[in-house]
């Protein structure tokens, strides 16, 4: 009951705050998209009110009734290529009722992308969006993990995050996210909030380890070495991941190591193992070869898998590609493939240039700690992702969002180079009659 009462009140916020701002319902649609309250509670009573739905659409016409300055730049242009792609390769599934049902989806996701771009017009908004994901996602993943260390140490967390999917995509959702967390802590003005964020990021992590993911330890491993390579202070960084690690390493059993290092019967019967994964891989490939333009179809892979692995082949029945590289080559063929490489690609460029830019500049701090965040979870998640088919999940498109955004953010800040320049530019008019009455006639 205390749950339902906490959602309702929140609700009833986010419903009312819509009205004032398109922004605002923007908040409103990520708090529910990432904290899933309809999960959360007990009851239908949430689930019934089909929240996505609606507060998806007034956002769509919230911002187009507000007409926001359109922003356009190369990764809007890709962002556009690789949905209209998507669009195209679902026209020519093998499976298109399958295809159309989830190209419908990932459609709102590529929407709220750009509106993301679109409302998230100056610092303090950037942040707190970052927030409102943030704290939606990491809540109850970090209670979760709080939870688990009182009562049973390192044992295997077992329980579902709709929004990221299995413990594969648990992993790796949680791992992405810690940066976010991270560059918030960095950001926080409060010594509480500090606090509070690296709290809550603790229990993230943690989180992600206890599902006993091998690519979520991997994507971990990862995170830590460009944390600290990235970080502005890399010993406090370094220490930081020392603790973490030493908790680690303290808190779970010989069970997880033999885990992180082996693979056991159960694995390979459900083709979770190397040499099943390897197989999926072929297999895709093959679909490329057969239809490399536009692929086999829109999330089509598990559908026409028995199709394309004959009735003889290994690993038979319906199985996952188990990878974002080779779902999208299959699904959506080489030009798919192509496009959202650049989309990343480009984003990491896009956000070393930003870090780079503000390397020394106090006023625009937060801009550099933001991108080195989003590149580290974008880095993440290439990792990870070579293991897991994670491609339309909505965090790594609202990560790209964002990502733009900052861009644009940087673009209209000035250049602390600029600023040098126009302080010299302006002190020489007013200092010249002083000093042209100093010299000896």
């Amino acid at each position: 009951m205390l749950r339902l009462i906490l959602v309702l009140l929140i609700i009833a916020c986010g419903a009312t705050s819509s009205l004032f701002s398109p922004f605002y319902a923007l908040l409103f649609y990520l708090w529910n998209a990432y904290f899933r309250p309809d999960d959360w509670t007990y009851g239908g009573l949430i689930a019934s009110f089909n929240l996505s739905f609606i507060i998806g659409g007034y956002l769509v016409v919230a911002t187009l009734l507000s007409m926001p300055r359109l922003r356009v730049g190369s990764r809007v242009i890709l962002l556009a290529l690789f949905f209209a792609d998507s669009l195209i390769s679902t026209i020519y599934s093998e499976h298109p009722s399958w295809s159309w049902n989830s190209w419908t989806m990932f459609s709102k996701v590529i929407i709220v992308t750009y509106i993301i771009v679109l409302l998230t017009t100056d610092r303090q908004r950037f942040r707190t969006v970052l927030t409102i994901i943030a704290i939606s996602l990491g809540f109850e993943c970090a209670k979760q993990a709080y939870a688990q260390l009182y009562l049973a140490p390192g044992a295997q967390n077992n329980n579902s995050v709709v929004f990221l999917g299995d413990n594969n995509g648990v992993a790796l959702g949680t791992m992405m996210l810690v940066p976010i967390i991270g560059a918030l802590a960095q950001t926080a003005t409060r010594r509480w909030e500090r606090f509070g964020y690296r709290f809550l990021l603790a229990g993230v992590f943690m989180r992600g380890i206890t599902t006993y993911s091998r690519g979520g330890f991997l994507s971990a491993a990862v995170l830590g070495v460009f944390a600290v390579a990235r970080s502005p202070r890399k010993f406090r960084a370094l220490i930081g991941a020392a603790v973490l690690g030493g908790v680690v390493l303290t808190v779970m059993p010989q069970q997880f190591w033999d885990r992180m290092n082996t693979i056991n019967a159960s694995d390979e019967e459900r083709g979770d193992s190397a040499e099943g994964r390897l197989h999926f891989w072929s297999v895709a490939r093959v679909m490329a070869d057969a239809k490399p333009l536009f692929g086999i179809g829109f999330d089509a892979f598990s559908q026409s898998y028995e199709a394309y692995n004959g009735p003889d082949g290994p690993f038979a029945g319906e199985r996952a590609v188990h990878s974002v590289w080779f779902g999208l080559l299959s699904e959506m063929g080489y030009p798919g493939l192509l496009l959202f490489v650049l989309l990343l690609a480009d984003s990491l460029r896009s956000c070393w240039r930003v870090s780079v830019r503000f390397r020394n500049d106090a006023e625009h701090r937060d801009l550099r700690i933001y991108a080195n965040a989003l590149m580290t979870s974008i880095i993440v998640f290439a990792v990870g992702g070579t293991f897991l088919s994670y491609q339309y999940n909505e965090m790594i498109w609202h990560f790209i969002g964002l990502g733009i955004a900052l861009t644009f953010l940087a673009n209209e800040a000035p250049s602390p180079v600029t600023e040098v320049e126009e302080a010299k530019t302006f002190a020489q008019p007013r200092l010249a009659p002083a000093l042209r009455g100093a010299l000896p006639k």
